[in-house]
């Protein structure tokens, strides 16, 4: 309409124009006349024409939108039903809520169909906890689990709704994958050398046997991979299933081995390091060599589990490690010492916080060793944090020995003496945590470490790393050192009674952790005149800390048979050293082997120590609990915790491995479990261990019907195993009725170029007999590097074993 006003317009204007200019006389001049005319055709040709543009494209757009109406009409029935489909049938579960309540207010029917009910009205802390507590804080998918299927919950907090969608195939995909992951790892037999090197040499070759064939089979118990590189090291991998299942055993195998050891009584175990890790597989090896190396340092017969985004675990721990009786280790480790404090400016020694007298007795020895080789030495001695007993002994310090009270600095003094060149030497500890002052650790740029605790994997860099969990003290291990220092070292009496005293103290007189090697460093103290009584006065408590002992004493719980428990409900604040002097007053208590003091040791920590026999580790009770130490002795502290809930904690621990209250029960082992039995064996236990071996999955109730199964299954293997003895009897006579031939070749000295392996015994017996033998369980007598006839074994069962002669001859 406004386009045809426009128009009119126009013409009108054109006419108007006209009239006045024929009023005018314009139109008389004909050439004005002709010009008028054309201006007004042009014009008008411009204007119909912009016109018609005009119309055509309005024309095309309301046909675009007719064109539109109608598509969308036509479609608006299709996207009616693909909402419907989407909120009904397709399977995606959605739900609104309100915001302030969290209740849900709509839901459609997948969202029903996932929790099982209608879930309008309900609290969405009811249909899973995951929602209440994350939904509104979380920007990512959350995942839960309803039943045996898996979803992700993706909210949209502008709208106040939960979209739900099933997972389960995705999650299980995922747990595939992680459980045929690779766990690779490291196997040690400790000792081994030095415990067979009393047997000859066919006993050495059974007993290496029997550890084998066992690790052999607990490997293939686990569908595993087992690589022997030297005789008592080997390679081993397994699936990460395997490893959890190997895990939730507790690896059993270390019990089977230390078995062997006790019956031939000798000192084996083995030590076990396995890494599981989305790495490259070199770099998985470096894991699973790292944690055979801290399952060394930490003293063997153990296993060191290193998981990806897991805590590191250890299992096993039960004995001492071995005490090695070659001193030519202590030799080679006095002489690198040396080399690197002679090649120092200036030595600085430290030792834990609340360092006691074995802290400064292994202090002094270093303080000595860098007298003799004439290079300055300070001890880093700040008194407030020092044990009661080592207060006690400054003053007869300061008037029997003025060299050694000069040298003793403050951290603060110390860290100013401190260069480029200084050696630092860590003494009693190699955890940061609890080191005199961490600063003067960070401020060194050499450092060695000297300490007879069980390593961690949090612990110092050193240049110089002498560490033996088998020593009963630091000192023990100093004094050894300072025997084969090869320099003349003045070591007065009061200096050496101290050291004399850190071994009395860490061995409580001699009575655990106790070695050749003990004995021997009390005797080089000894000869420098180390006085008992001196160390027994000062030992000696006053009247108020005995009382005090005493009194926490009548606390003293017996958690479970063998373990005991004194906690302090008061509100008072312990000092660390109070808590083991009580618990070491527990081990006197009859029946007694591990005991435990719980106290409040500062305004927001709980403190525990630990003190044992060698039948139990206490050391790896206080790693569950983050804490740490040896084998027998051992402490931890926890933060943010009442004394209540630590006690619950530690009770939890105790009783998971021992019985529990007087009423029994009898179960089944439907596995092998230490300390109680083998697979299927019926035994008889308190409920609440019965209990906790049910629920763990390592036994069955011992009904008449599972007894009766279990007799059932026994006499089939029975019989099975008679069928195979019998074969194998049969199979032996073969073999021992047949010889293999090799040809080797010699050089001209007239000896073999290397030796004649098993397993080039078994492709030549293979091929000349046809019996196939398993090269693992073949032994040879004698190393073969000659011509002549000899004798090889093949374990076919544990109690059948064959021989057969083999003929060595000249190619």
């Amino acid at each position: 309409m406004k386009r045809i006003i426009g128009l009119i317009l126009s013409i009108a204007g054109f006419i108007v124009s006209g009239v006045i200019a024929y009023q005018e006389g314009a139109f008389n001049d004909r050439d004005f006349l002709i010009y008028y005319i054309l201006i007004v055709i042009f014009i008008s040709f411009i204007v119909i024409s912009i016109e018609f543009i005009l119309n055509n494209n309005r024309k095309q757009k309301i046909k675009s939108l007719n064109n539109r109406l109608t598509a969308w009409s036509s479609l608006s029935y299709h996207v009616k039903q693909i909402g419907d489909e989407a909120f009904n049938e397709l399977p995606i579960g959605i739900l609104l809520y309100d915001k302030d309540t969290h209740t849900v207010k709509w839901s459609n029917p997948y969202a029903n169909k996932v929790f099982g009910f209608d879930i309008e009205n309900h609290l969405l802390k009811e249909l899973n906890p995951v929602f209440d507590q994350n939904i509104e804080s979380s920007s990512a998918a959350l995942l839960f689990t309803v039943g045996n299927k898996k979803y992700d919950a993706i909210s949209s907090l502008k709208n106040q709704v939960i979209y739900l969608f099933d997972v389960t195939s995705r999650e299980e995909i995922k747990e595939k994958y992680q459980s045929r992951s690779t766990a690779l790892g490291v196997l040690y037999l400790d000792n081994v050398e030095e415990a067979l090197s009393g047997f000859d040499i066919y006993e050495r070759s059974n007993i290496r046997g029997e550890y084998l064939g066992i690790i052999t089979d607990w490997i293939q118990e686990h569908k595993g991979y087992l690589k022997l590189y030297t005789e008592d090291r080997m390679i081993i991998a397994m699936h990460y299933e395997e490893l959890q299942k190997v895990i939730q055993n507790k690896f059993e195998i270390l019990n089977r081995i230390r078995e062997v050891s006790s019956k031939h009584r000798i000192r084996v175990s083995a030590s076990i390091g396995i890494a599981s890790w989305e790495v490259s597989f070199e770099e998985l090896g470096t894991l699973a060599q790292n944690a055979i190396e801290l399952a060394e340092k930490r003293g063997g017969d153990q296993a060191v589990v290193n998981i990806q985004n897991e805590k590191i675990a250890y299992f096993g721990g039960k004995t001492n490690a071995s005490e090695k009786s070659s001193r030519v280790h202590v030799r080679v480790q006095s002489q690198n010492f040396r080399e690197l404090l002679e090649n120092s400016s200036n030595v600085v020694i430290i030792a834990h916080k609340q360092a006691d007298i074995d802290a400064l007795g292994a202090m002094i020895g270093v303080f000595r060793m860098s007298v003799a080789s004439k290079v300055d030495a300070k001890i880093v001695f700040d008194l407030p944090e020092m044990d009661n007993t080592v207060k006690k002994l400054i003053p007869y310090i300061k008037e029997e020995d003025p060299e050694l009270f000069k040298s003793f600095t403050e951290s603060k003094d110390a860290l100013k003496v401190i260069g480029e060149h200084t050696l630092v030497v860590i003494v009693d500890t190699q955890s940061p945590n609890i080191i005199a002052n961490i600063d003067v650790y960070n401020q060194a740029s050499k450092v060695a470490v000297i300490d007879h605790h069980r390593h961690s994997e949090n612990t110092f860099d050193g240049e110089f790393m002498y560490v033996e969990p088998y020593a009963s003290s630091s000192v023990e291990l100093v004094a050894e050192m300072m025997e084969f220092y090869q320099k003349d070292i003045d070591l007065l009496p009061i200096e050496a009674t101290i050291m004399y005293g850190g071994i009395l103290v860490d061995t409580n007189v001699f009575s655990y952790r106790t070695g050749m090697r003990t004995f021997g460093a009390a005797a080089y103290l000894k000869e420098h005149e180390a006085s008992s009584v001196r160390v027994k006065e000062w030992l000696r408590l006053d009247l108020d800390r005995t009382l005090l002992i005493n009194e926490l004493l009548q606390n003293v719980t017996v958690v479970t048979k063998g373990f005991a428990v004194v906690f302090d409900q008061s509100t008072e604040i312990r000092d660390r050293v109070l808590l083991a002097q009580v618990s070491e007053r527990i081990l006197d208590i009859e029946g007694v082997k591990a005991g435990f003091t719980i106290a409040r040791v500062d305004e927001d920590s709980i403190g525990i120590s630990a003190r044992s026999y060698d039948e139990v580790n206490v050391q790896v009770i206080m790693e569950e609990m983050g804490g740490g130490g040896h084998l027998n002795s051992a402490a931890t502290q926890i933060k943010n915790q009442s004394p209540e809930e630590v006690f619950d904690t530690l009770k939890t621990l105790l009783l998971r491995e021992h019985d529990e209250g007087d009423e029994r029960m009898k179960v089944i082992l439907i596995e092998d479990v230490k300390g109680r039995g083998k697979k299927d064996d019926i035994i008889d236990v308190a409920n609440g261990y019965g209990q906790f071996l049910l629920s763990s999955a390592k036994a069955i109730i011992a009904s008449d019907e599972n007894i009766k199964t279990l007799e059932t299954e026994k006499q089939m293997i029975k019989e099975r195993e008679k069928e195979h003895l019998a074969l194998m009897n049969k199979l032996k006579q073969d073999i021992e009725s047949k010889s293999v031939t090799i040809y080797i070749n010699m050089g001209n000295d007239g000896k073999l170029f290397g030796s004649v392996t098993t397993k080039q015994v078994v492709e030549a017996f293979e091929e000349q007999t046809g019996i196939r033998l398993d090269k693992k369980k073949v032994e040879l007598v004698s190393d073969i590097n000659s011509v002549g006839i000899y004798t090889a074994s093949v374990s076919l069962h544990k109690d059948v074993k064959a021989q057969f002669e083999i003929n060595v001859l000249e190619r």
